[in-house]
């Protein structure tokens, strides 16, 4: 698919995504339920990983950048094409995910927050997450709530010498998110998932 195609495809989804939102915003509706006319592949997708504070990971484009993880536990690959990722409840639609977007089978799917977005690195959008704490958005492309996070604050604090912490599943998949002394993009969470997190980190 080309740039010309694949913009004019992005457009539609917004245009389609933001009337319903304005359709279920003047039934009285200010905060969308959990959707349920999700696809039954993507009740097997979870958010799984995330990073607020990274000194340390590089993306493909070489910047050390906020990132979350998709898990896929399911047998078959799923695609996010269509679907939402935003921080502002009030916005639900900031940043539509790209047709590149896929969970393969028992494996992950890593989104750059480096407040960025072009053609040429689909995987990467225009905002960044809070080390102070905040709450993500996953929603469906109808513009309807499919899962939200909330995001506490990294527990290093300003301390710029400490190692960095990744907020997550442990163990993947599940409902249980805990914080993780080895952050692991795109990869199985680590066994020091939960390990308490203090003063001496």
């Amino acid at each position: 698919m080309n740039s010309h195609h694949r913009i004019a495809r992005r457009v539609s989804l917004i245009s389609l995504a933001a009337t319903s939102l304005v359709l279920t915003q003047a039934c009285g509706n200010d905060n969308p339920p959990v959707s349920q006319d999700v696809s039954a592949s993507i009740r097997t997708v979870s958010i799984n990983e995330l990073q607020t504070r990274n000194s340390v990971i590089l993306s493909d484009t070489g910047k050390k950048s906020d990132w979350v993880e998709f898990y896929n536990d399911g047998e078959a690959a799923v695609s996010l094409d269509g679907y939402f990722i935003s921080d502002d409840k009030d916005a639900l639609l900031k940043a539509m995910l790209p047709e590149e977007a896929i969970v393969p089978a028992n494996g992950f799917l890593l989104l750059w927050l480096d407040d960025t977005a072009s053609l040429d690195t689909p995987l990467h959008f225009p905002f960044k997450l809070s080390g102070d704490g905040e709450n993500f958005y996953f929603s469906s492309p109808m513009g309807k709530l499919v899962k939200k996070l909330a995001i506490p604050a990294d527990p290093t604090g300003t301390d710029t010498t400490a190692p960095d912490v990744s907020y997550g599943a442990y163990p993947d998949g599940s409902s249980d998110m805990v914080w993780c002394r080895t952050p692991t993009p795109g990869k199985p969470n680590a066994d020091d998932c939960g390990s308490s997190l203090d003063a001496g980190i």
